[in-house]
C-alpha cells in the first residue's frame, strides 16, 4: 500500500525476479486497470527486459490462441475486464504469482469480477494499492479476502464486528486490534515517511491507451497528415513547409488529449480526461497537493470542468488572468486548502513560487523537455521540503510517445535557450525532414 510514486511496481518486479530464479518455469498474472498495462510493459521494459513477459489484449480470438499456447512466457499482463471474458481458460492456469494493481477494483464483494479475481489459482498474492481504503473497512475484508481468504473471518461476522457509522473511543480501541491483526501483511509508507531515502523528484510516466472512437479519429487523421505532409514538401520543400508542419501535428497532439479541441460535438470519450480524475482524487486523498499543466487553454478548459462535476475545487491561471490576479491566487493556493492548480504553459510555465504543492502533471508532451523542467520548477525549487512527483500521461503509439522518445534518447528537442512566443517553431526548425517523417511512423496497429 506504498503512496503513488514509491515504486510499488519496481518492488513486485524484483519479487518476481528472485521467483524466476528458484523456478524457472513458474507463472506470473498481473491484472491490471486497462490504462495500467503498457505502464507494466514499460517498467518491464526498464526494469526487467531479460524477463519472458506478454500483455494478454487484442480481440478474443487473438487473446485464446495465445494463452492455448503461452510457452515458455512467464509473465502474463492483463486487465481486470478481460479477467472476466476469459474467465474460463484462467481458471483452468495455477499461478506461482497472483498480483493486482489498483486493488481497490475489488472493494465490492459482490460484483462478478471480484468473485471472478478470487476464483483464480495463486500460490502467492499481492494486491497493490495507493488507497486501501477509500470508504469503508469492508473494503479492506475484500482486499484481505483475496490475499488470505477466511483471515479476517466470514463477511457476516468481520460486518457485525468492525463495521462503524460513527466513530467513538470503544470503537477506535476495536480498530486498533483490527490494525495490529493486519499489520503483518501491509507495507504502506508515504513519501513524507522516507523522503531522506528518496530522490529530490521522481518522474512517472503513464501510458494510456486511446478510446475506441478517440482512436478512429488518430487513425484518420494521421493518414490525412502523413499525405498532406508528402504533398507540402513535394510543392513547397521541405524548409518552406516546416511551420504548416507544425500545424498538422498539433492536431495530433490536441486529438491525444480530446478530440473536442480540434472537432465539435465529439462524444467518444478521451482517455486522458477519464483517467485524470482518479489521479487527482488518489494525490488529493494522500494529502498531497499538484500542479497540472496544458499547452492548451481549452484542455485546462475541459479539466477544470471535469473537476467540478467531481467536486473538486482548484485555481486557473491562463492568458487572460492578470499579473497581480495571478500573485493573488498564488498566495492562495499556498496557504489554504485548495488542492488543484490548473496553469497554461505560457501563462505560468515560468516565475512561479507553488512550493505548497509536491505533484506536477503534465496533460500533454511539450515539444521542448526544457519548458516541461521550467513549469516542474514552480514546484521543485528552493523552500521545497517535500518529494516531487512528475507525472506525464502519454497516450500509447501515438505521436506523444515518439516525442517522448525524441525527448528521452536522441536529446535533439532540448536547448535551454529557447525561450518566448515561437519555442515550437523554434524546436520545429531543428527538425530534420526524417525526425518529421518519424513522428508520424507508427502503423496503425500500434494503437
Amino acid at each position: 500500500a506504498d503512496e503513488m510514486g514509491l515504486g510499488k511496481s519496481i518492488q513486485l518486479i524484483y519479487f518476481i525476479k528472485e521467483i524466476l530464479k528458484e523456478k524457472r518455469d513458474a507463472k506470473v498474472l498481473i491484472v491490471a486497470p486497462t490504462s495500467l498495462i503498457y505502464n507494466w510493459e514499460n517498467e518491464f521494459d526498464k526494469f526487467g527486459s531479460e524477463l519472458k513477459y506478454k500483455v494478454v489484449d487484442g480481440n478474443r480470438n487473438k487473446r485464446y490462441v495465445f494463452l492455448n499456447n503461452i510457452g515458455d512466457t512467464n509473465i502474463l499482463i492483463t486487465t481486470y475486464g478481460l479477467i472476466r471474458e476469459d474467465k474460463e481458460i484462467y481458471s483452468n492456469m495455477n499461478f506461482e504469482v497472483i498480483a493486482i494493481d489498483e486493488a481497490q477494483n475489488i472493494k465490492n464483494n459482490m460484483a462478478q469480477m471480484t468473485k471472478t479475481i478470487k476464483e483464480l489459482k495463486g500460490n502467492v498474492k499481492f494486491a497493490l494499492t495507493g488507497t486501501p481504503l477509500e470508504n469503508s473497512v469492508l473494503e479492506l475484508w475484500s482486499i484481505f479476502d483475496f490475499i488470505m481468504p477466511g483471515y479476517l473471518a466470514n463477511l457476516d461476522l468481520f460486518h457485525s464486528k468492525y463495521y462503524i457509522k460513527e466513530i467513538d473511543s470503544d470503537n477506535l480501541k476495536l480498530l486498533d486490534n483490527l490494525k495490529e491483526q493486519i499489520k503483518p501483511f501491509i507495507l504502506r509508507r508515504r513519501k513524507k515517511e522516507v523522503v531522506n531515502e528518496l530522490p529530490d523528484k521522481i518522474e512517472n510516466n503513464i501510458f494510456l491507451e486511446l478510446t475506441k472512437e478517440q482512436k478512429k479519429l488518430y487513425v484518420a487523421e494521421l493518414e490525412r497528415t502523413k499525405k498532406e505532409l508528402d504533398e507540402l514538401i513535394g510543392t513547397e520543400g521541405f524548409n518552406k513547409a516546416r511551420f504548416k508542419i507544425l500545424q498538422l501535428l498539433t492536431k495530433l497532439r490536441q486529438i491525444c488529449i480530446d478530440p473536442n479541441l480540434v472537432y465539435n460535438n465529439y462524444r467518444g470519450g478521451a482517455t486522458k480526461i477519464i483517467e485524470l480524475i482518479p489521479i487527482v482524487k488518489n494525490i488529493i486523498e494522500n494529502g498531497h497537493k499538484l500542479l497540472l499543466f496544458s499547452t492548451y487553454k481549452s484542455a485546462i478548459d475541459i479539466v477544470n470542468r471535469e473537476l467540478t462535476n467531481n467536486d473538486i475545487s482548484c485555481y486557473v491561471i491562463d492568458g487572460s488572468v492578470s499579473s497581480k490576479k495571478r500573485m493573488e491566487l498564488v498566495n492562495k493556493f499556498n496557504n489554504d486548502s485548495t488542492n488543484v492548480f490548473l496553469i497554461t504553459l505560457k501563462a505560468g510555465g515560468t516565475g512561479l513560487n507553488l512550493t505548497s504543492a509536491d505533484v506536477v502533471i503534465h496533460l500533454d508532451l511539450w515539444w521542448n523537455p526544457q519548458a516541461e523542467n521550467q513549469a516542474t520548477d514552480r514546484v521543485h525549487r528552493i523552500g521545497q521540503k517535500n518529494t516531487v512527483e512528475v507525472i506525464k500521461l502519454v497516450c500509447k503509439g501515438t505521436i506523444e510517445e515518439k516525442i517522448l522518445d525524441l525527448q528521452q534518447k536522441k536529446k535533439i528537442l532540448s536547448d535551454a535557450l529557447i525561450e518566448g512566443e515561437d519555442r515550437d517553431k523554434a524546436i520545429i526548425s531543428k527538425l530534420s525532414e526524417k525526425d518529421i517523417k518519424n513522428l508520424l511512423s507508427m502503423d496503425n496497429d500500434d494503437i
